[in-house]
């Protein structure tokens, strides 16, 4: 109804307030980000995740999980933690004292099996994936002594011998170097010194100036990676505690926390790190947002953000298939499109809602903004200060996958608008001569497994996305069946087919090529036909509190876990 019919009186005062409201939500929708690479802070060096431990995955899978979080998520770096504890299938690294000389190391008396097979397994096949994109590959090495954890106590003659200790953390080392050609960049004393542990500023210090001059001796590159405390308020108070110290500076390499408690001190560590010529890191927190990541990069300023308990995919019981954390896609906005060697610039935008990162390599600009506030809406980004040339879209919306949106041109302006849905993580990044290939977001079976005697056939499909826009097709096919299998694909140049025949017991594999016209991408799915049912998995036997028991003690905790294929109830 006209307004005019309505309290006349009231529709100049209506019109007004409506025009207002009206350019107060435009404005509100609207924003401007501008980049200036003159301003440039710290240069990122990885991103890493701690080294996968079950052994109990087949290659196939391993090589799946590897790729992915290498050459799709971007992980380079890798948290190695050397055998610990007290487990039905494992043992710590030193057990027991070598011998009586810690300049002398006894191999017999370490667990160097355990430590061999873990490295052969992932740590090698990692860095042979990292390095075959260009980047470099990063390791660090980080020992827990939790007196009421799994990993148990430091050992006495450990703890008050420095000389014994350096023999504990250069062994690991020397065994990486002679026997798997690995040098680790960086040593930690202890992870989370101070937290249920005996490790105090003192002691990290006295262990810092024996392991430095034994890592020199030895002819290794390794530093120390200090203090990696639990908070970065309590690596703060660590650092602060050994300033003046400088027998431990000269053996310091990178300056680390992690993020449980408070965490104000951030900027402290950065600017203490910038006067001393150090990288700063962030190495551990569960629960990891995209906030984290950008609070980390701003005011901590890292160089190494390590995605703790999420980098890698998990293998699902079945042990053929992955899951992909619940921030993957957020986390793949900036680990995957920039990479070590960009220098983070000045990246401002003009609405609170709206955060922006700016990164600069070889010249080239990459910006991403995260409209991911509560009280964010969608947005009309305007970006400014972009060099002129072609550029990709990517964005994930939610927990949603990612999704490429095609290519913008930047002309001399510099400037480049974007419509950024509300909880959404947008990439803007140089798109290089040439067509990419496309990216797969998903490839996979219906069934977790079939049984003889069942159905004998699943769904197969696939899902991707391209940067330019292409249309992609795929084309799925058997490349692997038991003797006397026949499998069947009713509909193999699809998206999503179902394979049928799947009767003898063993294991299938299916191979899905994504193609986009000019590149042909492959992924594998394997599915198992199993005979009845199996048995429960038992994981992670161990005692602990105390884990090793010592008089005039008479008592500890065992504990374990368990799974089931079929999800039956487990009883203990």
């Amino acid at each position: 109804m006209p307004c005019s019919r309505v309290f006349p009186q009231f529709c100049g005062p209506v019109l007004s307030f409506l025009g207002a409201f009206l350019l107060s939500v435009s404005a509100a929708a609207a924003a401007d980000v501008t980049v200036n690479a003159s301003v440039t802070h710290q240069t990122m060096l990885g991103w890493g995740a701690v080294t996968p431990w079950l052994m109990d995955v087949p290659d196939l899978l391993v090589g799946q999980i590897i790729d992915t979080a290498v050459n799709d998520l971007g992980l380079t770096r890798l948290r190695y933690e050397g055998p610990s504890g007290n487990r039905a299938e494992d043992r710590r690294w030193e057990w027991g004292n070598d011998d009586d000389d810690p300049l002398h190391v006894n191999w017999s008396a370490y667990n160097t099996a355990s430590l061999d097979a873990k490295v052969q397994k992932y740590v090698v096949p990692f860095q042979q994936a990292v390095q075959a994109n260009g980047d470099p590959f990063s390791i660090y090495l980080s020992p827990s002594f939790f007196n009421g954890g799994s990993s148990g106590s430091p050992s006495t003659w450990m703890l008050r011998s420095p000389g014994e200790y350096a023999e504990y953390a250069t062994s690991m080392l020397l065994r990486l170097r002679d026997v798997h050609n690995i040098t680790a960049d960086y040593y930690c004393i202890c992870n989370e010194a101070g937290n249920d542990n005996p490790f105090s500023a003192a002691i990290v210090g006295r262990m810092i100036k024996a392991v430095g001059p034994r890592l020199q001796q030895l002819g290794l590159s390794t530093t120390i990676q200090f203090p990696e405390c639990v908070s970065a308020n309590t690596s703060w108070s660590y650092i602060q505690a050994l300033a003046g110290d400088e027998r431990v500076w000269e053996h310091v390499g990178l300056l680390s926390y992690h993020l449980y408690g408070s965490n104000t001190q951030r900027p402290s560590i950065r600017d203490f790190g910038a006067a001393r010529g150090l990288p700063t890191a962030q190495t551990e927190y569960m629960g990891l947002t995209i906030d984290h990541l950008y609070d980390d990069l701003t005011l901590g300023g890292v160089s190494f953000w390590e995605l703790y308990g999420q980098g890698f995919p998990a293998p699902d019981n079945n042990r053929t298939s992955f899951s992909l954390p619940s921030r993957y896609w957020d986390m793949r906005q900036v680990m995957h499109y920039v990479r070590p060697g960009a220098v983070r610039v000045d990246a401002t935008s003009n609405d609170g809602t709206v955060r922006s990162l700016g990164f600069v390599n070889d010249g080239k600009t990459t910006v991403v903004l995260l409209n991911k506030a509560a009280a964010s809406v969608a947005q009309t980004v305007t970006v400014t200060g972009l060099p002129a040339g072609s550029y990709g879209v990517s964005r994930s919306v939610g927990s949603g996958v990612c999704q490429e949106l095609g290519l913008q041109t930047v002309d001399g302006s510099g400037q480049l608008s974007l419509s950024v849905p509300k909880n959404a993580v947008l990439t803007i990044y140089p798109h290089e001569a040439g067509n990419l290939p496309p990216t797969l977001t998903a490839w996979k079976s219906s069934a977790a497994f079939l049984k003889v005697g069942g159905p004998g056939s699943t769904t197969l499909s696939a899902s991707a996305t391209d940067p330019e826009g292409d249309g992609v097709s795929y084309t799925w096919s058997v490349q692997s069946q038991p003797a006397g299998a026949s499998a069947v694909l009713a509909n193999p140049n699809a998206a999503s087919t179902a394979a049928t025949g799947l009767a003898a017991p063993g294991q299938y594999v299916f191979n899905v090529a994504v193609h986009d016209g000019s590149h042909t991408v492959n992924r594998q799915v394997a599915l198992n036909v199993l005979e009845g049912n199996q048995p429960p998995v038992l994981i992670d036997v161990h005692n602990r509190l105390p884990v090793q028991l010592t008089l005039p003690g008479s008592s500890t905790t065992l504990r374990s876990g368990a799974w089931d294929l079929e999800a039956d109830p487990l009883t203990l």
